[in-house]
């Protein structure tokens, strides 16, 4: 998503400066001599310079923002390397998504996670976080897309706005980081679930029709709004989260491991298959699962009642598949409701 977002940064006349990780080194080289990734399936626009990670202390000094394009799998490398020496006069935005589980059990997004780190440093940071119903491919070929920017500081949140803003990136802003940063987190699990589905129907020969798709998906959905609701996140960042999760399930990474999980593929042959592929779906299910479990073990009360394991059937199904090696195939009748009582 990092590199998808140097188009609409570059169409606003912004001077863009990559820099890539210490795993990126082929890529900075490539881009370098070409002005291509083999990651992107387009060139670069002119004006952008391509920088290795020994640069960034000199490249960074007088930008206006620094946008981090890391996956959840470089935000401990991010903080240690980055963010811990980053002026602190410079702005930090993240397209990071992912939570993470401390030692305690207790779940955190990134931002929260990097924030308390920073502040046991002395230095007072609040991060800004970017997300929404966006496949990379699409905002390179400027598709309209909407996506959402959250953060503390209105006049940080609207020149970031001002940058990123297209007639076909349309920006809306909130300062609701944790509710944003857990809804296009946790979609990247319960996006596996329809995908999930279309493999099972791959599996017995027969094509799955939408009926499925979306009865999977108005699982998903429950557990997703029952959680964001959780965590206080405002409405329009629920929504923003149901949209990523329809995106995420029409294409993408997500999609083509959870299709190959209900073909019958464990998780590491499922890994093999798609060798080179950030699965950010692994983490999310192992995080967000793990995360429940402990809270409806302590039975931790919300405005809702008390977290219960058995309101989160989907999710503890997705934890089994890929890490307990049970089958695929959904367990249908744990999905239904009944509050005809109520």
């Amino acid at each position: 998503m990092g590199s998808a977002l140097i188009f609409p940064l570059s169409r606003n006349g912004v001077k863009v400066k990559v820099v890539g990780t210490p795993f990126d080194r082929e890529v900075i080289d490539a881009c370098k001599l070409t002005g291509k990734s083999p990651k992107v399936s387009r060139p670069f626009p002119q004006g952008v310079t391509f920088h290795q990670f020994e640069e960034w202390k000199e490249v960074v000094p007088g930008s206006d923002f620094v946008l981090g394009g890391i996956s959840s799998y470089g935000a401990e490398w991010f903080l240690s390397e980055v963010l811990a020496y980053l002026p602190d006069d410079i702005p930090v935005i993240t397209v990071v998504k992912g939570l993470r589980v401390g030692n305690d059990g207790a779940l955190s997004t990134w931002p929260q996670y990097w924030e308390a780190a920073l502040a046991a440093m002395h230095k007072d940071r609040k991060v800004y976080m970017l997300g929404g119903p966006g496949i990379a491919q699409d905002i390179i070929d400027e598709q309209h897309t909407v996506t959402t920017i959250a953060g503390e500081d209105p006049a940080v949140l609207h020149l970031m706005k001002e940058c990123l803003e297209t007639s076909r990136l349309h920006v809306s802003l909130t300062h609701d980081v944790t509710g944003l940063e857990y809804a296009v987190a946790i979609k990247n699990a319960y996006a596996l679930g329809p995908a999930i589905a279309i493999g099972l129907g791959n599996r017995e020969g027969r094509p799955t029709g939408v009926n499925t798709q979306a009865a999977v998906f108005f699982q998903a959905a429950r557990e997703m709004r029952r959680i964001l609701r959780t965590v206080g996140a405002e409405s329009d960042c629920i929504s923003m989260g149901l949209a990523d999760l329809f995106v995420t399930v029409e294409g993408g990474r997500t999609r083509a491991f959870g299709i190959l999980l209900g073909e019958g593929l464990s998780m590491d042959e499922a890994r093999q298959r798609l060798k080179g592929v950030t699965l950010e779906s692994i983490s999310a299910v192992k995080s967000l699962y793990e995360g429940i479990a402990v809270l409806a073990r302590n039975g931790f009360e919300t405005a809702y009642g008390k977290v219960d394991m058995a309101e989160f059937p989907l999710i503890e199904h997705l934890y089994d598949v890929l890490f307990h090696s049970k089958d695929a195939d959904l367990p249908w009748e744990r999905f239904s409701f009944d509050t005809s009582h109520a």
